[in-house]
C-alpha cells in the first residue's frame, strides 16, 4: 500500500509548485527534481501518481521553453513507466510547443520520443518518426542527435531481421560519433554491429566489434570512475557477447574462463538478472566442453532463478539449452518435455528463432512425428522470411515516401525563394518609379511599357522552352513505342504471317495443329500489344512477381557478387502454379546452396543452371567448368547434407558427376507424380 505520508508530500509539493509564480517554479527546478535520487528511489506507483498530478496542470502553462522541457521530461518518465499513450501525447504537445517557438532541436527531440513510443508495437510508425527526426537533425548538422536517430533505426531494423539495412544505419551512427565523447552510445553502436555480424555468421567481424565495445567501455569507465557500479552491466553484457562468439567458434574453454571471472557472489546480490545470464551461458559452455556435472548444477540454478523471478523469456532460453543438455545425456523423454515447453513459450512470445530451434530439436528427439516437425519448421521459416521481406518493403516505402516529400519541399522552398526575389525586384522597381514620378511622367510610362515588353518576351521564351520540352518528351515516347513495335511485335507478326502462308497449302491434322500454334502466338502478340499500351499509363506492378522471376533473381544476385559468370535457362513450358509451395521453396533453397558451393569451391569461370521438364520429371542441372573434385574421396559438408535432405523431402534424386580438373555437373530429378497443386 502506498505510504500516506508520501502521498501528502507529493500533493503539497504539487500545490506549492502550481501556486507559485512562473519564476518561482523555475527556481524550484521541477525538472531537476524529476532527475533526483529521491524521485528515482520512489516506487513506480508513486512516480505515476506524482506525474499525473503535474499532468493535470501542464495545459495551463504558457508555451515557453520551460513548458517544452518539462513536457519532454514528463514524456520520458511515462515512457520509462511503460505508459506509451501518455508519453506519445506529451511528445506531440512538446512538438507543437517547439514549432510555435521555432525550436528545431525541440521538434527533432519530440519526434524522436514519439518514435520510441511505437518501438515495440508499431515498428513502421516508429521508423516514420525516427526518419522525420533525422531530417531535422540533418538540416541542423547535429551529429550527436543524428547518431542517436541512426542507432534507433538500426536497432529497429535489426529486430525485424533486416541485417543489411541495419548495418548501414549503425555505420552512419558511428560516422557521426567519430569525434564524440558519448561513450555510452559508441558502446551501444559497436555492440549492435557485433550482434549484426553474429546473426550473419561472420564471427571474426563480430569479435572485432565486441572488442571495440570493450575498448570504449574502458573510456567510459574513466568518466564513471567515482560510480563504476552504475555501468558495470555494460562490461558484463559485453563479456557475454564475446563468449557467445567463442562458443560458436568452438572455443568453449576460453568462454568458460571469461564467464567464470565475472561470476561472483557480488554479481548475484547486486545484479541478479546479469548473474542469471552469466550462469546460463556458463552452463551451455560447460555442456559443450563436456563438463556435464557442473553444467547440470548451473542449469538447475538458472532455471530456479528464472522461475523464482517469473522471467518467462529468460526461462525459455534456458530450457532450450537444458533440453539440449538432456539430449546429450540421452534422456529423450525429458528432452522432449523441455522442447515442447519451449515451443509453447516461444509461440506465446512470437519468438521466431526460438520456435525454429524448438521444432528442429523436436524433429530429432520425437522420431514418430519427425516429418511433422520438419514440415512445421519449413512453414515457420518461410513465414519469417515473408515477414522480414514485408517489413523491409514497408521500411523502404517509408524511406522513399519521406525522401519524396523532402524533395517536394525543397522544390517548394526554391520556388518560394524565386517568387520572393521576383517580388523584391518588382517592389524596388515600383519604388524607383514612384521616386521619379513627379519629374518624368512621360518617361515613366515609356519605361513601364519597356518593362512590360521585356516581361512579355521573357514569358514568351519560357512558354517556348516549355513547348520544346513537351515536344521532346512526346518524340521520346513515340520513338520508344515505335522501337517496341518494330523490334518486338512486328517481327513476331511477320514470322507468324510467313508460317501461316506456308501452312495454307495443306489441310492435314499436323498442319491444323501448327496453325493453332500460330493462332496462339497471335494471341500472345495481342496481349503484348495490350501490355505495351497499359505500360504507357501505369507503372509496373512489382507485387505480381512469379516464381520464375524469383529463381532468375537468385542467380542474378549471386552473379553480381561472384567472379563466376552465371546463366540461367528455365524452360517456358514449366507450369509453376502446379507445384506445391514445399517443392518450390526447396528448389529455391537448393539452387541457393549449389550456387554458394560453386562460389566457395569451384573456382569456375562459368556456371549454367538449366530447368527442364518432361512427362515424368522436372530436371535441375547445375554445370560449372571449375576445378572439380574426386567424388569418391570427398565427404559431404553441411551444405550438401542440407541439399540431400531437401531433395529427400520432395522425393527427388541427385546425381553428381565430377573429377579433378574437369568441372562439376549436378543433376536433380523430381518426379512429376509427386507434384501436387496448392
Amino acid at each position: 500500500m502506498r505510504n500516506k505520508y508520501l502521498y501528502l508530500f507529493i500533493l503539497l509539493l504539487t500545490a506549492f509548485l502550481i501556486s507559485c509564480s512562473r519564476k518561482e517554479i523555475k527556481d524550484n527546478n521541477l525538472i531537476a527534481f524529476l532527475g533526483s535520487e529521491k524521485y528515482a528511489l520512489s516506487s513506480n506507483e508513486d512516480k505515476a501518481f506524482f506525474l499525473d498530478s503535474i499532468l493535470k496542470k501542464i495545459d495551463n502553462m504558457p508555451n515557453d521553453t520551460f513548458a517544452k522541457n518539462l513536457t519532454l521530461k514528463l514524456s520520458a518518465e511515462y515512457y520509462y513507466l511503460k505508459d506509451n499513450k501518455k508519453s506519445f501525447n506529451l511528445s506531440k504537445k512538446a512538438f507543437d510547443i517547439s514549432q510555435k517557438l521555432s525550436d528545431s532541436v525541440g521538434m527533432g527531440r519530440a519526434l524522436y520520443y514519439m518514435g520510441d513510443c511505437y518501438e515495440f508495437t508499431k515498428k513502421d510508425s516508429a521508423y516514420y518518426y525516427y526518419k522525420e527526426s533525422e531530417k531535422i537533425f540533418r538540416l541542423l548538422d547535429n551529429k550527436g542527435k543524428l547518431a542517436k536517430v541512426y542507432f534507433n533505426k538500426s536497432y529497429l531494423l535489426f529486430y525485424e531481421g533486416n541485417y543489411a539495412e541495419s548495418e548501414l544505419e549503425v555505420i552512419k551512427a558511428l560516422q557521426n560519433l567519430s569525434n564524440s565523447t558519448n561513450y555510452k552510445l559508441k558502446y551501444s553502436c559497436y555492440s549492435l554491429q557485433g550482434s549484426i555480424h553474429n546473426e550473419l555468421e561472420e564471427y571474426d567481424k563480430a569479435l572485432y566489434y565486441f572488442r571495440l565495445a570493450e575498448e570504449v567501455y574502458y573510456d567510459l569507465s574513466e568518466d564513471y570512475k567515482d560510480d563504476i557500479e552504475s555501468i558495470y552491466d555494460y562490461y558484463v553484457l559485453n563479456v557475454i557477447n564475446l563468449c557467445n562468439i567463442y562458443d560458436k567458434k568452438g572455443a568453449y574453454k576460453k568462454s568458460i574462463s571469461e564467464l567464470s571471472k565475472v561470476k561472483s557472489k557480488e554479481l548475484k546480490e547486486k545484479w541478479p538478472n546479469l548473474y542469471n545470464l552469466v550462469i546460463g551461458n556458463l552452463a551451455y559452455s560447460k555442456m559443450k566442453n563436456g563438463d556435464l556435472d557442473e553444467a547440470n548444477k548451473l542449469f538447475e540454478e538458472a532455471l530456479f532463478l528464472n522461475k523464482n523471478n517469473k522471467n518467462d523469456k529468460g526461462y525459455l532460453y534456458k530450457i532450450l539449452y537444458y533440453g539440449e543438455f538432456r539430449l546429450i545425456l540421452k534422456d529423450s523423454l525429458k528432452a522432449k518435455e523441455y522442447f515442447n515447453e519451449a515451443l509453447m513459450l516461444s509461440k506465446r512470445f512470437n519468438s521466431g528463432n526460438e520456435i525454429l530451434k524448438s521444432l528442429d530439436f523436436l524433429s530429432k528427439v520425437d522420431l514418430p512425428k519427425s516429418a511433422y516437425y520438419k514440415n512445421e519448421y519449413i512453414k515457420v521459416s518461410d513465414s519469417i522470411i515473408r515477414q522480414q521481406r514485408s517489413s523491409s518493403n514497408k521500411f523502404a516505402r517509408i524511406e522513399y515516401e519521406t525522401n519524396k516529400l523532402e524533395s517536394a519541399n525543397e522544390q517548394l522552398i526554391k520556388r518560394n525563394f524565386n517568387l520572393l526575389l521576383i517580388g523584391s525586384f518588382l517592389i524596388i522597381a515600383f519604388l524607383i518609379i514612384l521616386g521619379i514620378r513627379h519629374r518624368k511622367a512621360q518617361k515613366r510610362e515609356i519605361e513601364f511599357l519597356e518593362l512590360r515588353k521585356a516581361a512579355d518576351n521573357e514569358l514568351y521564351e519560357l512558354v517556348k522552352e516549355n513547348q520544346i520540352q513537351l515536344v521532346k518528351i512526346k518524340e521520346n515516347v513515340q520513338n520508344r513505342i515505335a522501337k517496341e513495335l518494330h523490334d518486338g511485335v512486328m517481327n513476331d507478326i511477320y514470322s507468324v504471317r510467313l508460317n501461316l502462308g506456308f501452312l495454307n497449302s495443306s489441310d492435314d491434322e499436323f498442319t491444323k495443329e501448327k496453325r493453332l500454334t500460330h493462332i496462339t502466338e497471335l494471341q500472345k502478340i495481342e496481349r503484348e500489344i495490350r501490355d505495351l499500351s497499359h505500360d504507357l499509363d501505369h507503372e509496373t506492378d512489382f507485387n505480381q512477381i512469379d516464381y520464375k522471376y524469383l529463381l532468375n533473381k537468385v542467380v542474378e544476385t549471386i552473379d553480381e557478387i561472384s567472379p563466376t559468370v552465371y546463366s540461367c535457362k528455365i524452360e517456358p513450358s514449366i507450369k509453376w502454379d502446379n507445384y506445391s509451395s514445399v517443392i518450390k521453396i526447396n528448389i529455391y533453397r537448393i539452387l541457393q546452396e549449389l550456387c554458394s558451393n560453386v562460389n566457395k569451391y569451384a573456382k569456375a569461370e562459368n556456371c549454367t543452371i538449366i530447368l527442364t521438364t518432361s512427362k515424368k520429371l522436372l530436371t535441375i542441372s547445375v554445370i560449372d567448368n571449375g576445378i572439380g573434385f574426386d567424388t569418391s574421396k570427398t565427404t559431404d559438408g553441411i551444405g550438401m547434407k542440407n541439399i540431400k535432405q531437401r531433395i529427400n523431402t520432395i522425393k527427388g534424386k541427385i546425381e553428381i558427376i565430377s573429377s579433378d580438373g574437369n568441372g562439376t555437373q549436378v543433376f536433380i530429378k523430381i518426379p512429376k507424380k509427386k507434384v501436387s497443386k496448392k
